[in-house]
């Protein structure tokens, strides 16, 4: 018989047993014949570190550290093991053909002169905190710390002024300017100025209102002191300016300006034809632009102080100069530009190419031809180029930390490698590695994998995310599966268990399914993804003809495809895909009508999020945040108090939020690893309830941002202030950001649109809303003004508009009965939910964008506040007494239970 844990009567034997020198090493083991198990114990606990596992077997016990740690093997505290491949651990360099006389397995020691192997399922894990004895430490009052606040995010993408970028070599302003504009400003003070010399009296309120266009004409700006600017939108011409535009044309003022603004352009021909080249840049009009003016200018060009590069996009006001005109002085700024460029003014140069010939592209490659990328991407960061443009640039310059937060911010690593890949290949590397990273912070476990395998040497790092990833949720470690058989198709053996489990028709289809799709998407071809389709296809078809699943035929077919196995093509029956009977809750055409259990749960949640796979996260105050399954009963806990939670995408991680007055404090939460990490504090007016796992938005201190929620510190990625008031309201939807501005005169709804890529889509005043009327805040149109009757016949009555269409409807009263009862109502991204309660029943109507009642949902018991979180495919509410509800919104499902 064979001894426990090895193979063969006679064990085979090592040349070299052990590893020598300063080696990676992964795991270490201690020995039972040599150590107690308390020694075993305390030698664990002294080489402990977070991310280490630990686990003990007849021979030995194990302790594993992640990530590997550099030792000298001689003065290691117990045999150090290191990995060979991809998979197991060896206590020895053992060569390959001593590896290939090996059984699968994690571990391979070299015990007693003969080599062991080793399952990690056979051992038991150990936790090393139990070892430790308390019993005689003091126990002191804590001090309240809730008035330490951080210092203030830095902002490590801030946008430089120009001077800053050109330095000494940028001109200062003339003093000629300075006279000019202080002769200006006299001018309007005191009323007086060249229109009023010059026009006659019947024509002083139209040159008034001309001088006037000056100023009311510019739009308004956001800056940032910090981050990337917010994207600009081109205002339309306003009403008044198209009104000016008509009384300058039945009034001398037009043909008066007309000879002035020609006048202005002969003379700047003549310095161009002159040789007068520097005055004549710093007076000229810039052409080819693309971004449409607000309307006619009725005033002169001043002249430039400088020649220096303005860092944002700007709109004036046009003055039409006519096709030839416009040909004569592209000709001349092409001359201008290599005539600069000819005498070595490599600044004056690009200022002709992106301020006056408006090719900021050509623009940038001209400085980075002349050795000038530092100065290039300074600009590129400034003008808000496209993700991949400014991380190339910023690579080019040296600045791999902004060039990284960029690819963070936006989500541009892939482009951008693909951009440095043949020309900068040193480059498109290390940011290959950090593009992993990122994926992993956001908890795209396989997708990181995917993007830092074509690096032989992250391949270690990438099978210890496979192995993190096939020990999460259900689903995500069937897909996991898939990416192990495409890459590492030799260890698929070690899982033929969980493959015959997923392969069983008896077994939950959700994990199943996950792996089929993740099959279906995989565009490779080897023998074990071959393997792999031809075990699990019979029970997907079987799922799928009863609708356990949403494959569609042509993944099936796919998945046979990919078997190559003719025995299973010709005994599987006819692949059967019946039409799912599903109907998504935001278009349905009656309502669905739901009813709770009126049991109350044992615990108070203050947020729920759904994590898929049947699991939610919960928050319940300082006594932490808790993992339950589909019945309410708690599955994991984290030790971290949170009031809100902020779910990431990939439902992999998410933030723990503990407002306490007026600060609140942030942890992140790796619902992989199962770690914590606090990510500081900060005061926090508002924030979304989801994120990227990166980027977060958020309003703290008065301005709009964007933190970098992955890291330490709250970064911030991206800021917007001078917002002309206080931000009285967000509202955070799936792709959509609507903030209320209360400026000094009115409010003002700003909507951002915050993917593919952050820009601002409108910033429009809010009238003030009418008589039973309230203002909710909404991407389409920014805010809706809903007007709501609670005395009307039949319940309440809900008007509204909504993409240019008035809609309305009317809901029934709680208790169906003539008696009083009040209402609430919130904005959701597909629609309205309305909640109306009296002293004996509530009731919640969900509304879609045209006025069409979807969902009616009789709650057990009144005023008890119940909350609601729209996520992708689940609409949310919970209440105080622990009871929670969850609507599928794409098959209108629902489910309830109670938390335990």
């Amino acid at each position: 018989m064979t001894e426990p844990g090895t193979v063969a009567n006679a064990p085979p034997r090592a040349r070299h047993p052990v590893w020598r020198g300063r080696q990676r090493v992964d795991a270490l083991w201690f020995d039972a014949a040599w150590l107690a198990p308390a020694q075993r114990e305390r030698r664990i606990l002294q080489a402990w570190t977070p991310g280490c596992r630990a686990w003990r077997f007849a021979e030995g016990d194990l302790l594993r550290f992640d990530p590997p740690r550099p030792l000298r093997c001689e003065r290691a505290p117990g045999l150090p093991l290191c990995r060979i491949g991809a998979h197991a651990l060896y206590s020895g360099p053992l060569s390959e053909a001593e590896r290939a006389a090996l059984p699968p397995a994690d571990l391979h020691l070299s015990l007693g002169g003969a080599l062991r192997s080793f399952e990690l399922s056979q051992g038991e894990t150990l936790d090393p905190s139990t070892a430790i004895e308390l019993d005689d430490y003091v126990l002191y009052p804590t001090y309240d710390c809730s008035d330490a606040v951080a210092e203030g995010r830095r902002e490590r993408l801030a946008v430089k002024p120009l001077r800053d970028v050109f330095g000494h070599r940028v001109p200062a302003p003339s003093v000629q300017r300075e006279a000019f504009l202080e002769r200006l400003a006299r001018g309007r003070e005191d009323g007086t100025g060249l229109w009023q010399r010059v026009a006659g009296p019947s024509e002083r309120v139209a040159a008034w209102l001309l001088r006037r266009s000056a100023a009311a004409g510019r739009p308004a700006t956001a800056s940032g002191a910090g981050g990337v600017p917010a994207r600009q939108i081109p205002p339309p011409p306003s009403a008044w300016r198209q009104w000016l535009e008509r009384l300058a044309v039945t009034s001398r003022a037009s043909s008066l300006l007309g000879a002035r603004q020609g006048a202005y352009l002969r003379r700047l021909m003549q310095q161009f034809d002159r040789g007068d080249l520097l005055e004549a840049l710093r007076h000229a009009l810039p052409i080819d632009g693309h971004e449409p003016g607000v309307g006619r200018g009725f005033g002169l060009p001043g002249r430039r102080a400088d020649l220096g590069l303005h860092g944002g996009t700007s709109y004036g006001v046009n003055i039409d100069i006519g096709d030839m005109a416009r040909e004569l002085l592209r000709k001349r700024y092409r001359a201008a530009f290599q005539r600069l460029d000819r005498d070595g003014r490599i600044d004056e140069a690009a200022f002709v190419l992106a301020e006056l010939l408006n090719v900021r592209q050509e623009a940038l490659d001209y400085l980075v031809r002349h050795q000038r990328s530092v100065q290039a991407a300074e600009l590129a960061l400034g003008w808000d180029m496209p993700a991949d443009t400014v991380i190339r640039l910023l690579m080019l310059a040296g600045d791999r930390e902004r060039a990284v937060l960029v690819a963070r911010r936006d989500g541009a690593f892939a482009s951008a490698v693909a951009m440095l890949e043949s020309e900068h290949p040193e480059h498109a590397l290390a940011l290959r590695r950090e593009w992993g990273q990122a994926l992993v912070e956001q908890g795209r476990w396989l997708a990181a994998v995917d993007a830092v395998w074509p690096d032989p040497g992250s391949r270690e790092q990438a099978a210890r995310w496979l192995l993190a990833a096939e020990n999460a949720g259900a689903e995500l470690s069937a897909a996991a599966l898939v990416q192990r058989a495409a890459l590492l198709p030799d260890t698929l053996a070690h899982y033929a268990a969980r493959i015959e489990a997923l392969a069983d028709p008896g077994a939950p289809a959700p994990p199943r399914a996950a792996l089929g799709q993740a099959l279906a998407a995989h565009k490779g071809h080897n023998r074990a993804l071959a393997l792999l389709a031809t075990r699990v296809l019979p029970a997907l078809a079987a799922d799928r003809a009863v609708g356990a699943n949403d494959l569609e035929a042509r993944q099936l077919q796919r998945l046979l495809k990919l078997s190559r196995d003719p025995w299973l093509q010709a005994d599987l029956p006819a692949l059967q895909t019946p039409p799912l009977a599903r109907q998504r809750l935001w278009e349905r055409a009656e309502p669905v009508r739901l009813r709770l259990d009126p049991a109350a749960g044992l615990q108070r949640p203050l947020d729920v999020a759904a994590l898929g796979g049947g699991r939610y996260l919960v928050a319940l105050g300082e006594a932490g945040v808790a993992v339950v399954d589909r019945q309410g009963q708690s599955l994991r806990r984290y030790p971290v108090p949170a009031s809100h939670l902020v779910i990431g995408d990939s439902g992999e991680v998410a933030l723990a939020v503990i407002r306490r007055d007026a600060i609140a404090r942030v942890s992140r939460l790796d619902l992989v690893r199962h770690r914590i990490d606090d990510l500081g504090a900060m005061r926090l007016q508002f924030f979304a309830d989801r994120y990227d796992g990166i980027a977060w938005s958020v309003v703290a201190d008065e301005r709009i941002a964007v933190l970098d929620a992955a890291r330490p510190g709250l970064d911030a990625l991206w800021s917007v202030g001078d917002l002309g008031g206080p931000v009285a309201a967000a509202q955070y939807f799936a792709r959509d950001e609507v903030y209320l501005v209360r400026e000094r005169e009115y409010a003002s709804a700003w909507h951002y649109r915050a993917a593919p890529r952050r820009a601002l889509v409108s910033r429009n005043p809010i009238a003030a809303p009418g008589e039973g009327e309230s203002v909710y805040l909404h991407p389409q149109g920014a805010a809706w003004a809903v007007f709501a009757d609670a005395q009307a016949e039949g319940g309440l009555l809900l008007a509204y508009e909504s993409a240019g269409r008035r809609h309305s409807a009317v809901l029934a009263a709680p208790s169906g009965e003539a008696q009083p009862f009040w209402h609430t109502l919130r904005t959701l991204g597909a629609g309205l939910l309305a909640w109306l309660q009296d002293e004996r029943r509530a009731r919640a109507y969900a509304l879609n964008l045209s006025g069409q009642t979807v969902a009616e949902i009789d709650w057990p018991e009144p005023g008890l506040g119940v909350a609601v979180r729209e996520q992708a495919g689940h609409l949310l509410l919970f209440d105080a007494h622990g009871r929670v509800l969850d609507i599928d919104t794409e098959t209108s499902i629902a489910h309830s239970f109670a938390l335990r």
